[in-house]
């Protein structure tokens, strides 16, 4: 059985021009097997000032609104957790 499926690609579009960021990848991971439960992860490049807000207001911190993130030094890009795709866009909100 597959354990993850690619978001589908016109809300990666929508993403994409709604916060002027570049999708590295994304996808649902399987983290419950028994009650078939997806998180999404959306690995992006945020625009300069949407990184800076975000350092500013989030730099020392690892999850904030019920998502996870890692900072991915080698693509110079976020990697972002959450078991609801839209805390994701929530928070990048919170950086306009």
């Amino acid at each position: 059985m597959q354990k993850d499926y690619p978001a589908p690609q016109g809300f990666i579009d929508l993403i994409e021009r709604k916060y002027n960021v570049k999708v590295i990848d994304s996808h649902y991971i399987l983290v419950d097997e028994k009650f078939q439960q997806y998180n999404m992860m959306l690995n992006v490049q945020l625009n300069p000032q949407m990184k800076e807000a975000f350092e500013k207001k989030y730099g020392k911190q690892d999850s904030d609104m019920c998502v996870e993130w890692e900072w991915c030094p080698k693509t110079d890009s976020i990697r972002f957790f959450a078991d609801k795709g839209n805390n994701i866009l929530l928070l990048w909100d919170s950086l306009q």
